[in-house]
């Protein structure tokens, strides 16, 4: 489940003896829409480890700010969302982990490890059953 890994095609059974065919993916080196390149990030079809993780992170922040508020201030206990209206999007993923308690010395919060800590979350679900994808193509 990691992009990258897989060199041949494989065959994995998943429940109900449903058989799954696993086979290397190709991405193009450049999107026409930067969206679907940060989106692909988010879900993590693009390695962690040639992206800026907590870029990534703030954008995932402000998508599900704007697209799920309801879940985001659910899931991270913020309360009354209006009260991160000023606030940018970096700004309210360290508000997040500011009430997850990720703190290192001086009172300041770890976002890196806020940063891990929400992609880990949105890409197992945690969140809850939200899309990225809002474009209707008819």
């Amino acid at each position: 489940n990691r992009p990258g890994v897989t060199r041949g095609k494989q065959w994995v059974t998943v429940d109900s003896g449903l058989q799954l065919l696993d086979t290397p993916g190709i991405l193009w080196p450049k999107f026409e829409d930067q969206t679907v390149g940060e989106n692909l990030a988010i879900t993590g079809a693009i390695k962690d480890d040639i992206l800026d993780i907590e870029e990534i992170a703030m954008i995932l922040c402000g998508r599900l700010r704007k697209l799920y508020p309801a879940l985001l201030s659910e899931r991270y206990k913020l309360g009354d969302l209006s009260q991160y209206e000023d606030l940018s999007d970096y700004d309210l993923m360290l508000a997040i982990g500011k009430k997850r308690g990720f703190l290192i010395s001086g009172g300041e919060v770890h976002s890196e490890r806020t940063a891990n800590m929400l992609l880990d979350e949105y890409r197992a679900g945690k969140i809850g059953r939200v899309t990225l994808d809002t474009r209707l193509d008819n």
